[in-house]
């Protein structure tokens, strides 16, 4: 039996570096903080339905997501009702908000999926971020797509109806770079990604099938018609610019006039 020569990298680094190389947080990392990386983290996995991370947790470790699919929720248990945040896949990391401030963050962290992460101790990523500019650059970067997913969800919540939240949930992900990750997702969780509950997405869906717009299969959204989707997209930034117009004239004239 031969000796594995000392520099040879193991087929568990080559696949987790491999992971780290398409992470929007870590891929801008040279070869040597990415091996940093790999001793130093330790992989866990999550089955289907696990919680992998409560409130308190947040603050105690920093994961990156390998394999498989975590939803991050806020969650009112007085009510039984919860809204997913954010919808991560390979190569995204949770928490960043607790990286950043050090407090605990009231979200849950949940495995969509049979769930692969890298996981280290929180003071252990602040140290590299403050040694590894890099790193420090590509974090702000990710926070601030992060940010605005999140300030995206605040606008929809607020401004459209919930079959135009389901038009730009859909529109968003099926036209993704990264890979769509509403794949097979049940339409309870479609539900939680836009505030709504199933029985709702649910009928909206079964008219947009009717309408020849979406494909289901088990009751999971397949394909979409992009072109339509489209269209809806363009009719409401209309529809709201109208809605601003008079709002816009009354507040430059009616000082005027007072």
């Amino acid at each position: 039996m031969h000796d594995r020569p000392r520099d040879a990298v193991s087929p568990r680094d080559m696949r987790l570096q491999n992971a780290i190389a398409r992470s929007p947080l870590l891929a801008s990392l040279d070869r040597q903080m990415v091996g940093t990386l790999v001793r130093s983290l330790a992989e866990e996995s999550h089955p289907r339905g696990r919680l992998i991370m409560a409130p308190e947790d947040s603050v105690a470790s920093f994961r990156l997501v390998v394999e498989g699919r975590v939803k991050i929720v806020r969650s009112n248990s007085h009510e039984g009702r919860e809204l997913t945040l954010w919808l991560l896949g390979p190569g995204d990391g949770f928490d960043v908000v607790s990286l950043l401030d050090g407090e605990p963050h009231a979200v849950t962290a949940w495995a969509l999926d049979e769930v692969r992460t890298l996981v280290g101790p929180m003071p252990l990523w602040r140290e590299w971020l403050e040694q590894s500019r890099p790193l420090r650059l590509a974090a702000h970067r990710y926070v601030g797509q992060k940010l605005r997913e999140v300030t995206d969800l605040a606008g929809d919540l607020a401004l459209h109806d919930t079959s135009a939240r389901l038009a730009h949930l859909l529109l968003r992900h099926f036209t993704a770079k990264e890979g769509n990750l509403l794949r097979d997702l049940p339409q309870g969780e479609l539900a939680s990604l836009i505030g709504s509950v199933r029985i709702v997405v649910s009928r909206l869906l079964a008219q947009m099938r009717r309408q020849g717009i979406v494909e289901l299969r088990g009751g999971a959204v397949r394909s979409v018609d992009l072109e339509w989707l489209l269209a809806q997209a363009e009719c409401e930034i209309a529809r709201s610019e109208a809605s601003l117009e008079p709002e816009a004239a009354r507040r430059r004239f009616g000082g005027a006039n007072s």
